[in-house]
């Protein structure tokens, strides 16, 4: 049964096998991915969930400490924000990052995800993997876990999908962007030990911003204006603004997945599948 989520097409529309596996979810059957699924969305002041699945204290406590930081006084993102008092953002919490378990539950949530949102109207929409582990040590640790996090699920989702071709998937390119079920996802992670207090949470998580969103805001001639408030709310929150953000779509963005300052050195350890390369 699927959760009653207001974005969610109705049941009728659910493409189904005889099994009542769904077939735009490939790991609708995978044993881990079924376990360890949290997918949730956040409507009427309540965490709405699939019947079949419980709504537990540390999926309550992690939402609204979320919800206190992202509304909170002078919170840089205003994408976030309207996401957040729009409540047109899905949720979850999964094992510890870069595990198994944690791949494929944040691939299947996702796949939920890309079909409840099929498509994209004047809202921010995002979805936001929490993990209960590991104890991050540092911003260089968080770092690793995430890019092998983002390896291990593109390993797993080039087996289905291909790579979104409205970007690259040459993390060197100014046009690359993550792909997960064929669609580009703009990536933010957050964690205690981040030097940006905007990156900073109890928990270590990974935002996926739908990267067509961005691409819209581009074709409407609002993306500047965008940027250049996040920047001088980024200002006002830290004294500063984020030097990962000052080159933003000239860049690759993948220099800015982490929130670590990298060098100009750096060399991003993601490496597409042979057959996802352009």
């Amino acid at each position: 049964m699927q959760p009653d989520f207001p974005h969610m097409p109705s049941t009728e529309n659910h493409i189904t096998d005889s099994s009542n596996n769904r077939l735009w979810n490939p790991l609708s059957a995978d044993p881990v991915a079924q376990k360890f699924s949290s997918y949730a969305a956040f409507t009427d002041d309540k965490i709405i969930r699939s019947p079949t699945r419980t709504v537990d204290r540390e999926l309550t406590d992690a939402h609204g400490q979320l919800r206190h930081q992202i509304l909170g006084q002078f919170f840089p993102c205003t994408g976030a924000i309207s996401a957040f008092s729009q409540k047109s953002y899905r949720f979850g919490l999964y094992p510890e990052l870069s595990g198994d378990s944690a791949v494929r539950a944040v691939c299947h949530d996702l796949y939920e995800f890309c079909h409840e949102f099929p498509g994209i109207d004047d809202h921010f929409i995002t979805f936001i993997a929490m993990f209960h582990g590991p104890a991050i040590q540092s911003e260089q640790h968080f770092e690793d876990l995430l890019w092998n996090q983002l390896q291990a699920m593109h390993s797993l989702d080039s087996n289905f999908f291909s790579w979104d071709k409205s970007v690259d998937s040459d993390p060197r390119s100014h046009r690359f962007s993550f792909s997960i079920g064929g669609r580009a996802m703009y990536v933010i992670g957050m964690h205690p030990k981040a030097s940006r207090q905007a990156r900073t949470r109890p928990y270590p998580t990974m935002v996926f911003n739908l990267h067509e969103q961005f691409d819209r805001l581009r074709a409407r001639g609002k993306f500047e204006t965008m940027k250049q408030t996040i920047r001088v709310r980024d200002k006002t929150f830290q004294g500063s603004i984020n030097p990962m953000l000052e080159a933003f779509g000239e860049n690759s963005e993948a220099r800015q997945y982490s929130g670590r300052a990298v060098p100009a050195n750096w060399t991003c350890p993601f490496h597409p599948r042979k057959n996802d390369t352009r």
